[in-house]
């Protein structure tokens, strides 16, 4: 498996001004130095390969995560022309003409860059990134916003902008993973490191959020077993980092979880709520005959099937009589339906939350079942519905390292 991060550069006075950037030679300012020495601080300086684009205000941030780096021409942002220096609202956001040219890739920026081009200069150096990167290690890549959204857009199998995800905060970290030809989303727009409110930033600044935690971690999450429908407890692990979470999630207006024990304790900590809603719709996807496997031993008596379900076909059962994705996606959208606050916390499980999320934002058949990867334990999700539709803001947000140990063994 080979992970590569990517790391939108630090904040510019730009970016504090709503104006466009493209090409320009910008330069961090203090709240943006300030999340690139964050940033440093979670990747801990351990010796990953770095790229980054050539442009100022990225180099600069690379210059936080390691000493020596690969600056390339490739990893830019879009070149937008003759935008640079004008508001992203008046001339942009507004303009339905723009829209309507940006879902056939024909829109060229003026005196800029095509769609067309930008699409496929990033599909070639996502190629590249890939290539550069050994098996078993870690890459980062500091870019740009526009070019990490389209990343996670191709990745996710999306073709036509705009993608249904939200806006890339500065040094916020987008992850994909690459085993042999697939690339899955990890993580997006992770920028915990910058204060602990970043856990779920979209509901503080979102109308109409719906924001998953993956329950803490268990015995069975650290031995490799697949748990499904067996009610097992936090282990002493889980109930400490649980515990650091707590009163972080004080603004929603419903707390709802799966009744399976690991869950509801995760939201009774992280809630300081004396009892919780719960539903069967937030259950863990039945396993069916992987119940209580390692993966290693699924692998050697359902290879063929294990593959088909969790990479190729959405609708291939888990443990041949179990639940598939697809399925489980939509108790989710049909418990969504049933929810009438804006702001909803849901306590759930990482195959749940992974096809909950994948039918809520409806990447296309052949990408629906690998899009993502199953989120580590306690790892924070958040969709804002908006226009009658909903937009992923953030994937798997939280501590590097709460690992999802059964997944990746």
């Amino acid at each position: 498996m080979k992970t590569v991060h990517f790391v939108r550069h630090g904040e510019t006075e730009e970016n504090n001004k709503g104006v466009w950037q493209g090409h320009s030679e910008t330069t961090l300012n203090k709240k943006g130095v300030e999340q690139a020495k964050l940033l440093a601080e979670r990747f801990q300086k351990d010796s990953f390969k770095v790229f980054t684009s050539n442009l100022l205000r990225a180099k600069e941030t690379a210059k936080f995560l390691s000493d020596t780096y690969d600056s390339r021409e490739n990893l830019r942002e879009i070149n937008v022309g003759d935008f640079a220096g004008k508001s992203v609202k008046e001339t942009y956001s507004n303009n339905s003409e723009i829209f309507t040219a940006l879902q056939d890739d024909s829109y060229a920026f003026p005196n800029g860059e095509t769609v067309r081009e930008f699409k496929n200069r990033v599909k070639s150096e996502l190629d590249y990134i890939f290539d550069k990167t050994e098996e078993n290690s870690t890459t980062i890549v500091v870019t740009h916003g526009f070019f990490i959204g389209t990343v996670i857009g191709i990745v996710m199998g999306f073709n036509e902008y705009p993608f249904p995800i939200g806006n890339i905060q500065n040094t916020a970290i987008s992850t994909v993973i690459k085993r042999d030809s697939l690339m899955q989303v990890n993580k997006f727009n992770d920028a915990f490191h910058t204060s602990n409110s970043y856990i779920d930033f979209p509901a503080k600044e979102k109308n109409n959020v719906v924001t998953f935690i993956r329950h803490g971690q268990t015995d069975s999450n650290v031995g490799g077993i697949w748990q499904g429908h067996v009610d097992n407890p936090l282990n002493k692990v889980g109930i400490e980092t649980a515990n650091k979470l707590k009163n972080t999630f004080s603004h929603y207006e419903s707390y709802l979880s799966s009744p399976y024990k690991r869950a509801y304790e995760t939201m009774k900590i992280i809630s300081s709520l004396d009892s919780v809603e719960t539903s069967n719709l937030l259950t863990e996807m039945n396993l069916g005959e992987w119940e209580g496997l390692s993966t290693s031993q699924i692998m050697e008596n359902y290879r063929d099937s294990f593959i088909d379900a969790l990479f190729i076909n959405h609708k291939t059962k888990y443990g041949v009589s179990g639940e598939s994705i697809f399925e489980a996606g939509n108790r989710i959208e049909s418990l969504l339906n049933q929810l009438k606050e804006s702001h909803v916390l849901l306590a759930s499980h990482g195959g749940t939350i992974k096809a909950g999320i994948t039918k809520l934002i409806g990447p296309p058949d052949d990408k629906a079942a690998s899009s993502f990867t199953i989120p580590n334990n306690l790892g924070v999700s958040c969709l804002v519905y908006e226009n009658n539709k909903y937009y992923l803001w953030s994937y798997n947000v939280g501590q590097i390292g709460y690992e999802n140990f059964s997944y990746n063994k």
